[in-house]
């Protein structure tokens, strides 16, 4: 029976071809555009707190207590050889990295700046973070003797220094005391953090911690997992491990991102809404025109004994058949076309300026997650369900006489 009832619903959509074919197209076209968005908005989201997390705060980010509140230089992590025996317990942990950051006064020949000065072991950053791949220009070192430093792409605009270019750090030291120290810019890097990219200095760590007179300790140590997902139980681990440290979060640090994250889930909430809705009133039109037309064929059928059910089962195939076909090209054609984004990218350069200012890539790679087709095929299902309920009820209000004589 339910092969026979796919039959007829089937051959009773090829009567009708053109409108059949276009409320598949505007399923697919639909669904197409819902998943484009979805994945090309989530991959960008997804880059700006990649980067936010390789190239500063890590997953989890470890400091003294009271930092947060009052980084002053009395309140490091003087006993690392522990914290980093503990890290080196979790087999979740992927890397991790010590710094020493430090507000200074950067000057030039032509202009003097607030900044913030970062002492990093560059080995260290290039298996922690892949700092290396942000180099912009020059290179990735701070030279022989560890004079080099790296400079935030806008700072280095702002500073109008170039590879070669000389400058000048200022900062307060342990003791309180005012301490220079004069570099040589050895390369230019752009994260996409502006936090970074604007302010960032980059030092040898142990030139940094000889400017600033520190003779054990760092001001944090970023960690970076090998699941992003399992932040929190990690992060309570820790914090029950190191009990007279703070330790944070990527989310907590940036909560900006999000909260951006967040509205991301929402804009896709709502498109889905949208699709749905869209795909509801289109095969609500084509069932509604379909029954009507057809209401002494349905008339005939129940006075030579056709049940209800068999009827409702014809129009729920022939709805379902439009919901599922659109459903799937419209999949394939999205799957393909994000597969192509999450390869090759989405260039966006021509709108640099502008998107660069959020902290977003000029190259955008999209995601691709289950969940997309999840919810898109659960909103297709309801789509279906809910356009045939009108048609539905005035094909059970047919007197099958009266509709016989009528037509």
């Amino acid at each position: 029976m339910f092969r026979f009832i796919c039959r007829i619903g089937w051959a009773s959509l090829l009567r009708r071809r053109l409108r059949s074919l276009l409320v598949i197209l505007m399923i697919t076209t639909s669904l197409w555009g819902l998943l484009l968005m979805e994945g090309v908005y989530e991959g960008m989201t997804e880059q700006m707190i990649d980067n936010a997390i390789r190239s500063d705060s890590g997953d989890i980010t470890i400091y003294a207590k009271g930092y947060r509140e009052d980084n002053d230089l009395k309140r490091l992590i003087h006993d690392t050889g522990e914290v980093e025996s503990i890290i080196h317990s979790i087999p979740e942990i992927k890397s991790f990295t010590k710094r020493i950051i430090q507000d200074c006064l950067v000057a030039t020949a032509h202009y003097s700046q607030n900044a913030t000065l970062l002492g990093m072991d560059l080995l260290s950053e290039k298996k922690h973070g892949r700092l290396d791949q942000y180099m912009s220009k020059g290179q990735f070192s701070f030279g022989q003797r560890g004079t080099g430093v790296l400079v935030g792409y806008k700072l280095a605009e702002k500073l109008k220094t170039d590879i070669g270019k000389k400058l000048i750090l200022s900062a307060q030291d342990s003791s309180g005391e005012i301490s220079s120290i004069a570099l040589r810019v050895s390369g230019i890097i752009k994260t996409n953090n502006m936090l970074l990219d604007s302010r960032a200095l980059l030092m040898d760590l142990e030139k940094a911690a000889e400017m600033l007179q520190i003779e054990d300790g760092v001001t944090r140590i970023s960690l970076i997992l090998s699941d992003r997902g399992l932040t929190e139980s990690i992060h309570t681990k820790l914090q029950n491990a190191l009990p007279d440290r703070e330790l944070f979060r990527w989310d907590q640090l940036y909560p900006a991102l999000m909260q951006g994250k967040v509205m991301m889930d929402g804009f896709n909430l709502v498109t889905s809404i949208i699709v749905f809705t869209v795909a509801s009133l289109g095969i609500f039109g084509v069932m509604m025109v379909s029954v009507l037309e057809r209401l002494r064929e349905f008339g005939i059928m129940m006075a030579i004994g056709t049940r209800y059910s068999h009827l409702t089962a014809i129009v729920l195939s022939e709805s379902v058949i439009l919901g599922m076909v659109g459903y799937l090209s419209g999949s394939l054609l999205g799957y393909l076309t994000l597969l192509y984004f999450k390869t090759y990218g989405l260039d966006l350069s021509v709108f640099s300026e502008g998107i660069e200012t959020f902290g977003m890539d000029t190259i955008s790679y999209a995601a691709i997650h289950a969940d997309y087709f999840i919810t898109a095929g659960i909103a297709v299902i309801l789509a279906t369900l809910s356009s045939i309920i009108v048609p539905l009820r005035i094909l059970k209000k047919v007197h099958p006489v009266e509709v016989i004589q009528a037509m």
